[in-house]
């Protein structure tokens, strides 16, 4: 992970700037002349060189989404790390994606633009139909010319249009969730143990459930996921949310899911190195896990969390953004969002999520490899720019330790592990479509205050 390439992808900063990015190309070019002249390996130059169009084409698209577009933050290693990914399996879709981001930028009709940005996923795929079934048409080497003209004529699909419900299915003017179906048969949970989790033929992994079954069984609780940091294991559930906020789930009928790690220590959740990003493992466990949950429990299907510190919290994002189908509200602790999620797009676009984000000091709350305050404040930024949803930010005087630690320069102690649950706790899972965007231009943002 490079803070620069951080720093680049993912800093927006408020809104769509609808204007024809092609300003942005010369500048961007010139960046990457600079940076490859400075390399003296010549086998990285040469795969630079081989990916430069669709470097550029990423760089562009990101820059689409700018008030003002910085390339002199681009470094070597940002370009070898977007060049690996363009070159791996899913280099086709990321291309895709770039270029329909960056078509998008230059609607400058309003309503389509809206339009279109609220079914991008159904674009997305009904444009691979469309290139599978024309000859012209090849998702590697796609042109300019054929993703206009795609978005000229494409409209959604009427099973995207609000259906006809019964009143009781809505919530402040939203579907319900789509929950997932159960990969493999499900076992009952066992509290405070290692449940063995199966999702495939051949995959499983151990998960720790808080739960009191009988409880669980009356009352419609809430599922959350808590996911640990690096170097770290389930445990760490203890340190940021504590007995109370973990007694209060409980005796809710609520469940509490801690996975354990998928990947080595150090990037315990695939999302978090861009040589893994792709691995769906992580999420096809925590559909797993809420399909189970439902199956064995009927949990509330409008209250299912995602809460986590550092490692933990950037996959709570992801949980936010690539398990939008179900995802009511996360918390953030110390984590945000990396990279290479501009290169995806959300799994249900028409959900706005809550998001309780909370983080250190600048240059204090960081490792090695990565900068949190940065990453966090990325979220917030995306967050804005889609406008929509709810944000509550806490920034704390503190480096990179637990929410609630005491810190030598302060001898008040930090309780916002209790005030993110108490924050998202009573937030229903909402998803909006067009007719009802219009009354939600804006997304909610407030920062520090009572409760934090």
């Amino acid at each position: 992970m490079k803070i620069a390439l951080m720093i680049l992808l993912l800093l927006s900063t408020g809104k769509l700037v609808a204007a024809p990015v092609e300003i942005q190309f010369p500048v961007l070019s010139e960046r990457f002349n600079q940076l490859v002249e400075q390399i003296e390996n010549v086998s990285t130059q040469a795969k630079l060189q081989d990916t430069r169009d669709d470097v550029l084409l990423a760089l562009n698209a990101w820059c689409s989404r700018q008030d003002e577009c910085q390339p002199e933050l681009i470094s070597v290693s940002d370009l070898e790390s977007l060049a690996s990914i363009l070159l791996s399996s899913q280099g086709n879709e990321i291309k895709l994606n770039a270029l329909i981001i960056r078509e998008l930028a230059s609607i400058h009709d309003q309503r389509r633009y809206e339009l279109l940005l609220s079914h991008q996923s159904e674009l997305v795929k009904d444009f691979k139909r469309y290139c599978n079934l024309n000859i012209a048409c090849y998702v590697d080497s796609l042109t300019d010319e054929q993703v206009r003209k795609f978005l000229r004529v494409w409209t959604p699909s009427e099973k995207s249009e609000v259906p006809t419900v019964v009143e009781s299915e809505y919530v402040m003017g939203s579907l319900p969730p789509e929950l997932p179906e159960p990969y493999w048969s499900c076992s009952e949970f066992e509290n405070n143990k290692d449940n063995d989790v199966r999702y495939g033929w051949l995959y499983w992994r151990d998960v720790r459930i808080f739960l009191n079954p009988e409880i669980a069984r009356k009352k419609q609780g809430p599922l959350v996921f808590y996911w640990h940091g690096s170097n770290e294991s389930w445990e760490q559930i203890y340190r940021v949310l504590g007995d109370s906020v973990m007694s209060q789930i409980i005796n809710e009928g609520g469940i509490i899911v801690a996975p354990h790690a998928g990947a080595p220590d150090a990037l315990p959740w695939y999302v978090m190195n861009p040589a893994t990003f792709t691995l769906e493992n992580d999420f096809y466990l925590a559909d797993q896990l809420v399909s189970c949950a439902e199956e064995l429990y009927d949990i509330n299907e409008r209250r299912i969390y995602s809460m986590g510190f550092s490692a933990g919290g950037i996959m709570s994002v992801a949980m936010a953004r690539y398990r939008s189908n179900y995802i009511a509200a996360i918390a953030s602790y110390s984590g945000g969002q990396l990279p290479w999620y501009s290169a995806t797009f959300s799994q249900q676009p028409a959900n706005y999520y809550s998001a309780f984000v909370t983080y250190g000091m600048p240059g204090k709350d960081s490792l090695p490899a990565i900068e949190f305050s940065a990453t966090s404040e990325s979220l917030i930024n995306y967050l804005e720019w889609r406008g929509f949803h709810r944000i509550k930010v806490c920034q704390e005087n503190r480096g990179h330790t637990m929410p609630y630690d005491t810190m030598p320069y302060d001898t008040m102690p930090y309780d916002s592990m209790n005030k993110g649950w108490d924050w998202i706790k009573n937030t229903r899972f909402r998803r909006l479509y067009p007719n009802d965007i219009e009354d939600f231009e804006q997304a909610e943002v407030s920062y520090n205050g009572a409760d934090c």
